[in-house]
């Protein structure tokens, strides 16, 4: 576990090296945060429901972009991606409040294969808990094209 700890590290590490300057700065904190939301969205899109349950808080929700409201559990019995599905976060920005944490950036969301990918803007809010970091709540909204 730890090797892997240390290879996801060295990847965010490496792909925030080429990414714009971060308007914040990396913190231990935040690398294991920006860690944690690329589990998440690798979990989701597996279907890791061990791994999920392990991230959510127990009291989270999400508002999907068509305003619709998921708790842990709704999220939990949701399936993986088909096949040829995916999900790939951009521009990852984390700035941590204590014991709150605001993940935010951009998941480019593929449904299946030969579909075009889609991409929304999310905001997900962390609680650190006695035992770790939990994701408390997540909001999702498609990106306008042309957005920054």
């Amino acid at each position: 576990m730890k090797h892997l700890f240390a290879l996801a590290a060295a990847c965010v590490l490496a792909t925030t090296a080429f990414a714009s300057v971060p308007t914040t700065p990396v913190t231990n904190e935040a690398l294991h945060l920006q860690i944690l939301e690329h589990q998440w969205t690798q979990a989701a899109a597996t279907g890791d429901r061990s791994m999920l349950n392990d991230l959510l808080d127990d009291k989270f929700f999400e508002v999907l972009p068509n305003g619709v409201h998921r708790s842990k559990r709704e999220l939990l019995a949701a399936g993986a991606l088909p096949p040829g599905g995916s999900q790939m976060l951009e521009d990852v920005r984390v700035q941590v409040l204590g014991n709150l944490a605001v993940v935010t950036g951009i998941n480019r969301y593929t449904p299946a294969q030969g579909y075009r990918p889609v991409e929304y803007r999310f905001a997900d809010v962390f609680m650190k808990r006695e035992d770790g970091w939990r994701v408390v709540g997540a909001r999702m909204r498609r990106k306008e094209t042309g957005s920054v």
